[in-house]
């Protein structure tokens, strides 16, 4: 089985908000549009963190040194999680809505050692959960649908992962998420 995680609050710890990154209060609202075009590679750096300021009454410096911030390491226990699956004969492969200079940062990161089929928003120009980052996804670890296991914290898209035929795991945002996954694995008699 491909066991495919997402990255950000799977196997990656992240800022949960803006006001956290920033460490002062700003008004939250909905950036997906920039997210989106950013982590699709449609927006570079630049403009995003431009767009960004305009929105969260920042200067671009602010939003850039919170922007870099945002990812903030591994979750506890990510990488002997990823080594146990691979012992038990599972491939390891990420599916995430990303930026590129995030994923630059990740890739010298422990987890990425275990991660044989790397993949993210940035790359492929698409963004969960539409359906097309998903099929791309598939054709390009050359996996049936039913021999893909996908995690994520967000449930729009497991239920887009689902629709295509893939088994899923929706683990929310929450207590650590490792145990969790560890425990699901073994009830399902995975790991």
């Amino acid at each position: 089985m491909l066991m495919c995680f997402d990255l950000g609050e799977i196997l990656v710890r992240v800022s949960p908000n803006w006001s956290v990154a920033l460490g002062r209060v700003v008004e939250e609202g909905d950036w997906s549009d920039l997210e989106r075009d950013h982590q699709t590679g449609h927006l570079d750096r630049n403009g995003f963190l431009a767009a960004m300021a305009r929105r969260l009454d920042a200067s671009a410096e602010e939003v850039a040194v919170a922007h870099d911030g945002w990812i903030e390491g591994e979750m506890e226990g990510a990488e002997s999680l990823l080594v146990d699956l691979k012992a038990a004969g599972h491939g390891i492969a990420c599916l995430s809505n990303t930026c590129s200079c995030h994923w630059d940062v990740m890739q010298h990161w422990p987890i990425f050692r275990h991660i044989e089929y790397p993949h993210a928003s940035h790359l492929l120009g698409a963004f969960k959960p539409d359906v097309t980052i998903y099929e791309a996804f598939a054709k390009a670890v050359q996996s049936a649908p039913a021999d893909i296991m996908f995690f994520d914290d967000r449930r729009p898209n497991v239920e887009a992962a689902a629709a295509l035929g893939w088994q899923v795991m929706h683990v929310p945002v929450g207590t650590p998420p490792i145990p969790r996954i560890r425990h699901m694995l073994v009830s399902l008699g995975l790991l």
